[in-house]
């Protein structure tokens, strides 16, 4: 038996997709464990260049199986635009993609709903959120009223959920002028997705406890990273489930001991979208130029990403919390032009330094303490081998290896399948 997590070490977009991709190639199931197509996983292959939002980055392997659990969050529509995408340029129909009955689906008036309640907080406290829907239908999952993926194979049951959810539904939009929605045109975009996706939607349930009594390789794949988690992150500039790795046992349906390694993944700089405080933060032209070089711009929105320098407090955070096994470190190459690159190894708050993340009023004081190191100015695209790398990127990944907590199990150095170290 071989499950592997692989976990977001930092604020999101480290790089999940791309290494999901390269292990898939050998994985039996693929599984994506929460969250929705609020944040983009980017994956380049031999097919092209997609941004998957809630498709399993393992769904360009035929053979794999790939499965939107139950802790996910699902917009049907979005679904049927990244399935046309691969089908049109990958060139084959995945075949083996399913959905848990018991994963909730967003409806059109969560996305209302959410870019109307970011709309209105104070600009300070905004969350920055992608407006998908992803918050509000958590609530309503919590609060036990929310529409799941297996309501739609039953007619009336749906009616009936949607008839004790929608009064209120309506009085939410009509305080922000927006415009209510109706029941026959639920009903009607509910049996539209009922045709594109009825036979794709089952329990999950003995299919993953057989492929893993059989002892099958198994991929979790989680979305954005420890630092956006609801209980854990800089709250409330969170996402509303668990990336974490024990958001994995809950999401997927697989018990903790059944988890044989999570991979930590960890950019070898920092950034983020959205609100928040960010200690690392470089509001200058070296995050300019970092931005630049690595392309960071969000798969989702297209927001520029804020940029910084490696945490390794938040990264050593994310270890503890996570378990990592090894850590997977991407975009090397973004630093191959940079004289100096540096570490944040401290958090000053009121003149005390600290080596944990601290809860987020006191990360909003808190003030970067940096290791500068020496950069290696030269083109790391082509290495292939750990030995062939430059001593001092050499020297500069083992101080983040030792600074985290985890061994360093793969290293990318550009955005192709094959540009991924294996050490």
């Amino acid at each position: 038996m071989s499950v592997t997590a692989i976990v977001g070490a930092q604020w999101g977009d480290e790089g999940k997709g791309r290494l999901v991709d390269y292990l898939a190639q050998d994985a039996d199931m693929v599984i994506r464990f929460q969250g929705g197509d609020n944040a983009g996983h980017t994956v380049i292959n031999e097919y092209g260049k997609f941004a998957l939002h809630i498709l399993p980055s393992g769904i360009f392997n035929p053979k794999t199986t790939c499965i939107v659990g139950a802790g996910t969050v699902v917009n049907l529509d979005t679904m049927q635009e990244e399935l046309q995408g691969v089908v049109e340029q990958g060139g084959f129909i995945p075949e083996k993609l399913f959905i848990d009955r018991r994963a909730h689906l967003i409806m059109p008036f969560h996305r209302a709903l959410d870019g109307a309640e970011e709309a209105s907080k104070k600009k300070e406290w905004a969350v920055g959120t992608t407006k998908r829907g992803i918050g509000p239908v958590y609530s309503d999952k919590a609060s036990r009223k929310g529409i799941r993926a297996g309501d739609i194979l039953d007619p009336e049951r749906l009616k009936t959920r949607l008839e004790m959810m929608l009064p209120e539904k309506n009085r939410q939009l009509e305080y922000y002028g927006l415009e209510k929605v109706s029941l026959n045109d639920l009903l009607a975009l509910c049996a539209k997705w009922k045709e594109d996706f009825g036979d794709r939607i089952i329990d999950t349930y003995p299919l993953v406890r057989d492929a893993i009594k059989a002892e099958k390789r198994i991929i979790m794949e989680g979305q954005l990273g420890v630092m956006r988690d609801l209980d854990w992150g800089i709250y409330p500039y969170v996402t509303s489930s668990s990336p974490t790795a024990g958001g994995v046992s809950s999401g997927a349906g697989i018990a903790p001991r059944r988890i044989n390694e999570v991979i930590g993944i960890v950019k070898v700089y920092s950034t983020s979208v959205g609100g928040g405080p960010f200690v690392a933060e470089l509001l200058d032209e070296t995050g300019e130029e970092l931005r630049r070089i690595g392309g960071e711009f969000g798969a989702t929105t297209g927001r520029p990403r804020r940029c910084g320098w490696f945490d390794a407090v938040a990264s050593s955070y994310s270890c503890w919390l996570n378990g990592f096994t090894s850590i997977a470190l991407t975009k090397l190459d973004v630093l191959d032009t940079f004289k100096t690159v540096k570490i944040c190894t401290g958090y000053k708050v009121d003149g005390e330094i600290l080596d944990y993340v601290p809860d987020t009023p006191l990360q909003e004081r808190a003030e970067p303490v940096y290791e500068e190191w020496e950069g290696w100015e030269c083109d790391t695209t082509g290495i292939r081998k750990w030995q062939d790398l430059p001593k001092k990127a050499q020297a500069y990944l083992e101080r983040i290896e030792e600074l985290t907590g985890a061994s360093m199990k793969f290293v990318s150095v550009g955005p192709e399948r094959d540009q991924i170290i294996v050490r």
